[in-house]
C-alpha cells in the first residue's frame, strides 16, 4: 500500500511540474508600436498646412499565433474602414491605405483647384490589459474636405486568451442596460417618467440604448456617445465614466 502511495505522489509531482514547465514556456501577449506616413510631396510643410498627410500609429500584438493574429486582423480592418472613404474599401494593408488616401486628394485636386489639404491621423493605445480583457482605444482625426472635419475615440474590447473581439452583451450581464439609463438620466437631469429624448437627444425609436464605444481603464468603465450618435454635431462626443467598483456587479467574469 506504501508504494502504491508513493507512486501515486510521484505522478502527481510530477505532471505539476510539467504544467509549471508548460506555464513558464507560454508566450505573453505584448505589443509594440508601428508608424506609417505618407505626404502628398517630399517638400510640403504640415506645419504651414499646405501639405497632405496621413499618420498612423497602430499596435502590432506578439505572442501567442493564432491569438495576436485575430487581434492584428481586427485592429487593420478598424483602421481601414474608419479612413478610407469607400464603404466597401479593397484594401488589404495599411501601406494601400495610406496610398490611397493620397490618390484620393490628388484626385479631389484635379477637380476642386482650390481642394484644401487633406489630413488624416490616427493612434491605438492600450488602455487596459489583465487576463480577463484587453481594451485598445483608437483616437482618429480627419480632415478630407467639407464644412469640418472628424474626430472620435473608439474602443476596441478583446478576450485576451483567444484574441477574440468582445461585445458589451460578452462582457455585461443584461441588467447593465438599465443600470446605464438609470445613471444617463441623472446625468442629463431626465425623470423616469420622461420619454428619453425630452431634453432633445436623438435616441433611435424613443429608447435608450448603449454607445457603440464603450472602454475600459483599470479604475472606470467609459461610455462615449460620438457626434451625431445621439445629439448634433455641435454638442461634440457625450461621455459618461463609470467607477469599475460601480459596475463589479454588473461584469460577468468578475
Amino acid at each position: 500500500m506504501t508504494l502504491r502511495i508513493l507512486q501515486i505522489l510521484l505522478i502527481v509531482l510530477l505532471f505539476s511540474a510539467c504544467q509549471d514547465e508548460k506555464k513558464s514556456t507560454e508566450i505573453p501577449l505584448r505589443f509594440e508600436k508601428q508608424t506609417f506616413v505618407k505626404k502628398a510631396g517630399e517638400n510640403c510643410d504640415t506645419a504651414e498646412y499646405d501639405c497632405s498627410i496621413i499618420s498612423l500609429e497602430v499596435l502590432k500584438a506578439k505572442g501567442p499565433q493564432g491569438v495576436s493574429e485575430k487581434i492584428n486582423n481586427a485592429l487593420k480592418d478598424h483602421v481601414i474602414s474608419t479612413i478610407s472613404s469607400e464603404e466597401d474599401p479593397k484594401i488589404n494593408t495599411l501601406e494601400e491605405l495610406t496610398e490611397s488616401f493620397i490618390s484620393d486628394y490628388k484626385k479631389a485636386l484635379q477637380s476642386f483647384s482650390s481642394e484644401p489639404p487633406w489630413e488624416a491621423y490616427l493612434n491605438q493605445s492600450i488602455y487596459r490589459q489583465d487576463e480577463q480583457l484587453l481594451c485598445i482605444g483608437v483616437t482618429t482625426e480627419i480632415f478630407s474636405g467639407g464644412a469640418h472635419g472628424y474626430k472620435n475615440l473608439s474602443f476596441l474590447n478583446f478576450d485576451p486568451q483567444t484574441g477574440e473581439q468582445l461585445s458589451w452583451k460578452d462582457i455585461f450581464t443584461p441588467e447593465f442596460k438599465k443600470y446605464a439609463e438609470q445613471r444617463f438620466r441623472k446625468e442629463h437631469e431626465i425623470p423616469a417618467e420622461d420619454n428619453i429624448n425630452s431634453t432633445g437627444f436623438w435616441f433611435e425609436n424613443e429608447a435608450f440604448h448603449l454607445p457603440a464605444n464603450i472602454g475600459f481603464t483599470d479604475e472606470k468603465v467609459i461610455l462615449i456617445y460620438n457626434s451625431y450618435e445621439i445629439a448634433p454635431y455641435a454638442d461634440g462626443d457625450i461621455y459618461m465614466e463609470i467607477p469599475i467598483e460601480e459596475v463589479r456587479p454588473f461584469l460577468k467574469n468578475q
